[in-house]
């Protein structure tokens, strides 16, 4: 797939001088990629679904692991991250720090601080529009870090090439589709490339294109609710 062109897959570029980086981040990897797996399942159910409903579109997902560091700055107008939804399925996010915020279902920002022992559960696009918006993809973002803060999030995807579209389950006469049809994987390079400022100076310069019919950022979620798109 890499050599054919997938933009979403490549080889890890790994330190040379710390093999145990290697072995603790791809036993880590494993492990929250299986606990994805029981999760979609538990999704699934919740939509009225036989749990391996969705199995199908997961034989070879670019499924991304994040290492990211929020180091602490004691100017007052430095903000962690803007608000954004993530553009897969769902995401599982281990936080070492509060910082995390969501929209809650009154338009408000509310901490989401970590829990001992648990993870953050982050509904994405996919998920939004495979249930008609039954489920709501989480408008979240990271406010100024009052402490170093590091977070692990695995952004967890259904394959390259699967078309997304609400399903037949939750589309009728009184409930009609409220999304058009979306390729997984332009999607999320669409959205990657308006991310970015490397991959946005690369677009400029034309040495990649957007997808057609690519979605602006944060599409989807409850800002996009409360703005009214």
């Amino acid at each position: 797939d890499y050599v054919s062109g997938n933009p979403l897959l490549g080889p890890n570029q790994w330190p040379e001088d710390m093999p145990e980086f290697h072995d603790a981040v791809s036993a880590y990897y494993d492990a929250i990629f299986a606990l994805g797996h029981r999760l979609l399942h538990g999704f699934a159910e919740a939509l009225g679904l036989e749990p391996t409903a969705l199995d199908e579109y997961f034989a070879k997902p670019p499924s991304q692991l994040r290492l990211i560091h929020y180091p602490y700055d004691p100017a007052p107008d430095v903000q962690g991250i803007g608000a954004h939804t993530d553009y897969e399925v769902f995401t599982l996010l281990l936080p070492t720090a509060p910082g995390l915020e969501v929209m809650n279902g009154k338009g408000e920002w509310i901490d989401a601080p970590p829990v001992e022992g648990a993870f953050v559960v982050n509904i994405g696009d996919m998920l939004e529009v495979w249930s008609n918006g039954v489920f709501t993809a989480t408008s979240h973002r990271v406010r100024k870090v009052q402490e170093e803060r590091y977070s692990f999030p695995l952004f967890f995807s259904c394959d390259y090439w699967t078309k997304v579209e609400p399903l037949p389950a939750f589309v009728s006469a009184d409930r009609p589709a409220a999304y058009p049809p979306v390729i997984a994987g332009e999607h999320l390079h669409a959205q990657t490339v308006q991310t970015f400022t490397y991959l946005k100076e690369r677009l400029a310069r034309g040495e990649i294109d957007m997808p057609e019919g690519s979605l602006g950022l944060s599409s989807f979620g409850r800002e996009a609710r409360v703005r009214g798109t």
